[in-house]
């Protein structure tokens, strides 16, 4: 006859079940600290600090990028803080935004690191008014990103300038870059197009030169299109992420790093800094 449990006999397999639970749960918060440890190392010994003209560099790993209130899985974001030498005391080129949530602090984003999420929705931006250094008509942008949504022949922004009388902005198609820096202008589509699927992640390179402008996507040698576009001369005035200026056009899903230099990169350069986001973020790039 078969016996039933007694009470303490309960009581042993509940504590159990209790302990591996609890062995589960610190696991796994010793490997999320453990990731964000060496994405931090990864961080603090990258080349972007070591390349002249570095303007803004955002990222989501060093405890100075947000507030510690905001560095919470779903939280509201409201400032996203530019970690180069001449904002980092003084909290200049800080990006900012009323409380909503249409930009949130997301724990796990791209190779489990944290991002922003963008929502998609009109208004679904975080802004700053203008660099403290100015506006540049020259510039390179770098940006990490994961779209979560089928990209089709409208461009999605993800970054634009914030002045009133200036579109710098760089937005994906489905097979293309679009750049305006007063003229609206897409990468080539019949040899080596840009090609965004939903829930794939990219680095994507933005040379504004005028005429000999250039987009790199997952790649440090070729080009998008195979060839130079131009968008025109407008300057990079201040900074809208998630949208354009107007708050249309907005962009659905992760935008994990930003930096953005004064003028285009040497080869070498943009080699060094999409190595650097590569391994950080185990995107793969070609021709590094």
């Amino acid at each position: 006859m078969k016996k039933a449990f007694t009470l303490t006999e309960l009581s042993i397999v509940v504590l159990i079940i209790g302990v591996l639970i609890t062995g589960i749960t610190q696991g796994s918060g010793m490997i999320k600290t453990a990731r964000l440890v060496n994405a931090r190392s990864m961080t603090s010994r990258s080349p972007v600090l070591e390349i002249s003209g570095l303007i803004a560099w955002y990222e989501p790993t060093l405890k100075s990028s947000f507030k510690d209130s905001e560095s919470i899985d779903a939280s509201r974001t409201t400032e996203w803080r530019d970690n180069s030498p001449g904002s980092i005391i003084l909290t200049k080129n800080k990006l900012t935004r009323s409380a909503g949530s249409a930009v949130t602090y997301e724990e796990s984003g791209i190779n489990n690191l944290p991002t922003l999420l963008f929502s998609g929705a009109a208004s679904a931006n975080i802004a700053l008014a203008n660099f403290y250094q100015g506006s540049s008509v020259q510039n390179t942008a770098f940006i990490v990103f994961r779209p979560l949504f089928a990209t089709g022949s409208t461009a999605k922004i993800l970054l634009d300038s914030s002045s009133a009388n200036l579109t710098s902005s760089i937005g994906i198609k489905s097979t293309a870059v679009n750049l305006n820096a007063g003229t609206s202008v897409d990468t080539a589509t019949a040899t080596n197009s840009a090609s965004f699927a939903n829930g794939n992640d990219y680095i994507v390179v933005a040379c504004f030169n005028s005429s000999s402008s250039q987009v790199f996507v997952n790649n440090a040698t070729s080009r998008a299109g195979n060839g130079v576009i131009n968008p025109n001369t407008n300057q990079l005035g201040g900074l809208t992420i998630g949208t354009d200026k107007s708050g249309t056009n907005g962009f659905n899903g992760y935008i994990s790093e930003i930096i953005i230099y004064n003028r285009p990169l040497k080869l070498q350069e943009r080699k060094d800094v999409m190595s650097y986001l590569s391994k950080k973020y185990k995107i793969s790039v070609t021709g590094l």
